[in-house]
């Protein structure tokens, strides 16, 4: 059985603005032909489908052009779980038509763990999938009167461990054949898992412990997680994967590739095939971080470099090294473009979304690279923490009010969601 594990689209994401709908249009028609290159029998979509809970329109109907495309298929059946970025309800409001047509969707975890035991049937054999989406704090606990950061956060972790024991056995008990391969789905942070520094998670306040691998339990043939960005297997085998994004989210991200990962069951218990297949880039974002000369013979190299059509226009991210202010900055960086492209066309062949500067020399008793970020580039989390070091509490206190701020921000966030 081929099951196609993908994760992450955040359809709707703005990149500074800039609208992502032909990056995501590319990427899940390239998915669609895929699915069907490669024989898929189940397509599995671990969590964050939207970028936020009260997505576009044009967000909506691309996911829905995806799965119209995808009944058209040979593919048997899909999976679809919600992740912290997505609306439950949002998800779960059509899944009884969609269940129709061999969807199952699972946006929130509110319902007995039997019941979210998927059952899937094709060519290949049949399957069943305990699926797991992202996992609210209302989900596993109730708060307990009087307890500490530390009280809350091993509870968070044990209710998250209870949860995927729970549906196991849910699972082990509606297996009829022993034989039947289990396949558990998940959005969170394991143990052990690397993401880029500038995405950060604050769910769990940013714990990145919430399980390890070992916790997972043995009657799961693979674990298909979504939540993290970065493609990656957890533990020493390849049976817990993050299948990573499916476009780039960031400048940061846009440096390597974006996956999916296929994979191949056979029978209980036998070893797990998985092939990553990387995700064409519609678009290329280019990250330069360099001084002012070398910044301008880059931006030289990506106008003769430019991809053929039907590639999308590249955008660009600038952080100039340099100690002294240069005016006029963005026109001199759109000369260098126009010059090295030719001639004069009506629109820059290479974009740049957004120009910042950083010091090469420190301050006097400051650090080289001391200039602020710009509030956009900044995390609500992010803005809290500067003010409490600007404030200069003492470390225990500081640390308190982290927590505080993060559990309050995440209830807030849910609350809206809901």
């Amino acid at each position: 059985m081929r099951i196609l594990h993908t994760a992450d689209w955040h359809l709707g994401h703005r990149l500074y603005t800039r609208d992502r709908t032909p990056e995501h249009r590319a990427a899940l028609q390239w998915l669609l032909r895929t699915v069907e290159e490669e024989a898929v029998d189940v397509v599995i979509i671990a969590g964050d489908v939207f970028d936020v809970t009260n997505p576009s329109n044009q967000a909506k109907e691309l996911y829905y052009e995806f799965l119209a495309g995808l009944v058209k298929t040979r593919c048997a059946s899909a999976v679809i779980v919600g992740g912290n970025h997505d609306s439950a309800s949002l998800l779960d409001a059509p899944r009884g038509l969609l269940r129709a047509l061999q969807l199952h969707v699972v946006g929130a975890a509110h319902t007995d763990a039997s019941e979210r035991v998927l059952p899937i049937r094709c060519a290949a054999g049949e399957l069943l999938v305990a699926a797991v989406p992202y996992l609210r704090e209302r989900d596993l606990r109730s708060a307990q009167f009087g307890e500490g950061s530390t009280d809350r956060l091993q509870a968070l972790r044990e209710g998250i461990r209870r949860h995927f024991t729970e549906i196991a056995e849910a699972a082990r008990e509606m297996r009829q054949d022993p034989g039947t391969p289990i396949v558990a789905t998940g959005h969170l942070f394991a143990a052990g898992a690397a993401d880029d520094e500038e995405k950060k998670s604050y769910i769990y306040q940013a714990d990145e412990n919430n399980i390890e691998a070992a916790h997972f339990p043995d009657c799961f043939d693979y674990v298909a997680l979504g939540h993290v960005h970065r493609a990656q297997r957890i533990g020493d085998n390849d049976r817990i994967r993050y299948a990573g994004s499916l476009v780039p989210l960031t400048f940061v991200e846009g440096q390597a590739s974006r996956s999916v990962c296929l994979v191949e069951l056979g029978r209980a218990g036998e070893a797990v095939r998985t092939r990553k297949i990387n995700v064409p880039a519609a678009r290329t974002l280019l990250r330069l971080h360099a001084t002012f000369a070398e910044v301008k013979d880059r931006l030289r190299e990506a106008v003769r470099e430019l991809p053929p059509p039907p590639a999308l226009q590249p955008w660009v991210e600038v952080r100039i090294k340099t100690d002294t202010p240069i005016p006029n900055l963005r026109e001199k960086l759109y000369a260098v473009i126009r010059e090295a492209a030719g001639d004069t066309p009506d629109a820059a062949p290479v974009d740049i979304l957004r120009i910042s500067t950083e010091r090469q020399t420190a301050r006097p008793g400051g650090q080289a690279d001391d200039t602020p970020r710009q509030l956009d580039e900044l995390q609500p989390v992010d803005v809290f923490e500067q003010l409490c070091e600007r404030e200069a509490f003492p470390a225990d206190h500081r640390d308190g009010l982290k927590n505080d701020f993060r559990e309050l921000y995440n209830w807030i966030s849910e609350q809206d969601e809901a």
